[in-house]
C-alpha cells in the first residue's frame, strides 16, 4: 500500500489529470496504440501490455517480458452560452464564462512479466477517471459552478492463466486514489432576503448579486476494486474477449470553506456558513467490455468493442457537513448506464510499420433536464489516425490522434439557492498521444 500511495502522488504532481475524453468523467486514454484504432480491439488484439487495462487475460498472449509508458495530451473546447436568474428570479448579469475546458496530460505504464508457459504477471498505473471544468469568476452560472475538478489514479496487479492454447483467463486487484475540488459563488443577497427579509437586508447592502462569496469543498480517498476477463481464440487469428473492472466506492472526505463577505455576516450567526469538515460519497462505475479481433490476412486485421459503464450509481452529488447548521449541499443528477462502440482496422505495410484508423460512438449518461455546468456533457463521436514504428526487435513507438465531436447539448438548469441556468453548450475534443514499448 504504500509503495501504491507513493506511485498514485507522484502520479497526480507530474501530470495533474483533469479532464475526461470519454463521457460522464470517463478517461480511455490508457492505451498509446490503441487510440489509433479508437480503442477497438482494446481487449483483445493484444499489440502490447496496455491490455492489461482492458483485459487483464490478454497478458498471456506474451511469452517476453515488455514494459510500456505513454502520455496523452487532451485538448477540450467548451464554450456556453445563454441567461441566469438569481433565486429571486431577477437576471444574473456578466458573460457567459469563456472556455472551461483545460489543456492537460494523461499517463499510462505497464509492467509484463513472464513467470511460465502458462502463467503471466503485471502492474499498471492508470488514470482511469477525471475531470475539470473552469469558468470565469464573475460568469452567469457563477451560483451553480466555477470549477468541479476530480483527479484520480489506480494502481492495477493482475496475473493471468492460459487454461488452453484457446482460452486464458486473468484478474487482480485495482487500488485507487481520488481527490475532488468543487466551488461556486453564493449570492447570500439573496440567501439574506430568502431568511430575514428585504428591509434588513437593504439596511445591511446585501440584496441580490451585491453581496456575493464562495464556497470551496475539497477532499480525497482511497478505494479498493477489482479486475477480471477472458480471452478465448475460437480459430488461429480471431480473438473474443470479455472483461469486468469493477465499481470503487469512495468517501471523499475533506473541508469546506466558506467567503462570506462584510455586508452578509449576519447570516453566519445562527452557525451556518462557517468552515466545516464534511463528506460526499462517489461511486466510480463499473464496465463491462466484449471485445473481438480477426485477421483478415497476415497484414490486415480488424477489430471492434462494446462496453457498457454503469453509470446509473451516480444519481446526485451530495456534499455532507460536518456542522449541523448547515444543510447537505445536493445536486441531483440521475444519470444513466452508457454504451461505448467502436470500429477500427490495421495494416501492416512492412515489418516496421503498422498503420491504424478507427471510429466510435460514445454515449453519454447525461439529460437535459439533469444536465449541470459541472458536466455539460453530450453523446460523442469518434475518429481516429495511428502508427506503431518498430525501431527494433526491443523497441516500438507509438503515436496517434483522435478528434472527438461533441453533441450541441441544451441546458435547463434549477436549484433553490442558485436560481436557473438557461443555455446551450458547444464542444469539441482533440487528443494525441505518444509511446513507447521496450520488449526484453
Amino acid at each position: 500500500m504504500r509503495i501504491a500511495r507513493a506511485a498514485a502522488f507522484a502520479t497526480l504532481l507530474a501530470f495533474p489529470v483533469q479532464d475526461a475524453a470519454a463521457s460522464g468523467f470517463q478517461i480511455r486514454e490508457q492505451s498509446a496504440s490503441k487510440l489509433g484504432n479508437a480503442f477497438a480491439g482494446a481487449g483483445s488484439s493484444g499489440d502490447d501490455a496496455s491490455i492489461l487495462f482492458y483485459n487483464p487475460a490478454g497478458i498471456a498472449l506474451f511469452d517476453a517480458p515488455q514494459a510500456q509508458a505513454a502520455v496523452s495530451p487532451i485538448s477540450p473546447q467548451i464554450e456556453f452560452s445563454g441567461s441566469a436568474t438569481d433565486a429571486t428570479g431577477g437576471p444574473v448579469s456578466r458573460g457567459d464564462g469563456g472556455d472551461a475546458g483545460s489543456p492537460v496530460a494523461v499517463p499510462s505504464a505497464y509492467l509484463v512479466a513472464t513467470i511460465s508457459d502458462r502463467v503471466n504477471l503485471g502492474l499498471a498505473l492508470n488514470v482511469p477517471f477525471g475531470l475539470v471544468t473552469s469558468y470565469d469568476d464573475d460568469w452567469v452560472g457563477r451560483y451553480h459552478a466555477i470549477t468541479s475538478e476530480l483527479q484520480t489514479v489506480s494502481i492495477t496487479g493482475v496475473a493471468s492463466l492460459k487454461i488452453s492454447d484457446r482460452l486464458s483467463i486473468g484478474g487482480g486487484p485495482v487500488v485507487t486514489y481520488a481527490q475532488s475540488r468543487l466551488t461556486n459563488a453564493i449570492d447570500f443577497g439573496s440567501v439574506c432576503v430568502g431568511t430575514i427579509g428585504l428591509g434588513p437586508c437593504s439596511s445591511f447592502g446585501a440584496l441580490p448579486q451585491q453581496a456575493d462569496g464562495k464556497i470551496d469543498l475539497q477532499g480525497s480517498d482511497w478505494g479498493m476494486g477489482a479486475t477480471a476477463g477472458l480471452l478465448y481464440e475460437p480459430v488461429k487469428g480471431t480473438r473474443i474477449g470479455l472483461s469486468w473492472r469493477s465499481q470503487v466506492r469512495l468517501k471523499v472526505e475533506g473541508d469546506a470553506d466558506f467567503d462570506v463577505p462584510a455586508n452578509a455576516a449576519i447570516l453566519t450567526s445562527g452557525g451556518a456558513f462557517t468552515d466545516s469538515p464534511g463528506s460526499a460519497e462517489v461511486t466510480l462505475p463499473e464496465t463491462i467490455g466484449l471485445s473481438v479481433h480477426h485477421d483478415i490476412t497476415d497484414t490486415v486485421a480488424v477489430m471492434g468493442d462494446v462496453v457498457w459503464t454503469g453509470w446509473s450509481r451516480f444519481d446526485e452529488l451530495r456534499f455532507v457537513f460536518d456542522n449541523p447548521a448547515q444543510p447537505d449541499a445536493v445536486t441531483p443528477q440521475n444519470w444513466n448506464d452508457t454504451i461505448f462502440v467502436a470500429l477500427g482496422a490495421t495494416w501492416r505495410p512492412t515489418d516496421a510499420w503498422t498503420l491504424r484508423t478507427g471510429v466510435a460512438y460514445d454515449q453519454s449518461p447525461t439529460e437535459q433536464n439533469f444536465r449541470t455546468p459541472r458536466m455539460p456533457d453530450n453523446d460523442r463521436y469518434w475518429v481516429s489516425l495511428g502508427a506503431d514504428y518498430r525501431i527494433d526487435p526491443r523497441w516500438t513507438v507509438s503515436a496517434g490522434y483522435t478528434h472527438i465531436f461533441v453533441e450541441s447539448s441544451r441546458m435547463d438548469h434549477s436549484e433553490a439557492a442558485a436560481g436557473t441556468l438557461r443555455g446551450s453548450y458547444e464542444g469539441s475534443i482533440d487528443v494525441l498521444t505518444l509511446g513507447a514499448t521496450l520488449r526484453f
